[in-house]
């Protein structure tokens, strides 16, 4: 695959990614009651097994997407802001990666419980032993994704290639992801779509010529 190529699928990864992950989640705030319990929620999984597996799906779709955008994206910043974007990119990775983990852990948990038939007693049993085992991925999940986008966004600001309102916009979709309901979804997924969904789309719309190699030979102009 050539550059131009690969960065045109990364930054198609990068706006479907933050559009998958944000979709996921705004699904899962649909899904899940207004006040999240063991027992509430795996009820409400069970009443809505449809869309739950459809939120899971979506998360992990997002990760291999964002991977591919967040390694592309330092096509943008040849010069000044390159070290801050390449920390920002790298936390994003990391992030998206440990987001597997996260998703398996959580969705497939729950969908399991909702499955089982089990008791409340019973379910509080095994979730107190798995509660344990995922936490060093939650830790990457949280650190790339909360703090990944923002620092990206203004390693981008940094390089001129965004405007100024692309990292605020990064932060209102962080902060929205940390709130609950349904509403911070939607919002959570607008921002992400206007900071790293335009991120996504000036990968696409790189012109060739900024990237090729400094001593491949230019085409002579026409006449």
């Amino acid at each position: 695959m050539t550059s131009s190529r690969f960065t045109r699928f990364a930054g198609a990864g990068l706006a479907l990614g933050v559009l998958a992950f944000s979709g996921g989640d705004l699904l899962r705030r649909v899904v899940e009651p207004a006040t999240p319990t063991l027992a509430s929620t795996t009820a409400a999984v069970a009443e809505r097994t449809g869309l739950w597996f459809a939120a899971g799906v979506l998360e992990l779709l997002s990760a291999l997407l964002l991977v591919a955008g967040a390694i592309g994206v330092m096509t943008l910043v040849p010069g000044r802001g390159r070290v801050l974007t390449g920390v920002g990119a790298t936390l994003l990775a990391v992030g998206a990666i440990a987001s597997t983990g996260h998703t398996i852990g959580y969705y497939g948990t729950y969908a399991a419980y909702a499955d089982s038939g089990l008791d409340t007693t019973a379910l509080t049993a095994m979730d107190g032993t798995t509660d344990a085992l995922g936490g060093v991925a939650i830790a990457l999940f949280m650190l790339g994704m909360l703090i990944g986008p923002i620092v990206l966004t203004i390693g981008l600001r940094r390089a001129g290639a965004v405007p100024i309102w692309v990292p605020v916009l990064a932060v209102v979709f962080v902060v929205a992801g940390a709130v609950s309901g349904v509403p911070a979804g939607v919002v959570g997924l607008l921002a992400g779509l206007a900071s790293l969904g335009y991120v996504g789309v000036s990968l696409m719309r790189v012109p060739d010529i900024a990237l090729a190699p400094r001593n491949a030979p230019q085409a002579s102009p026409a006449i």
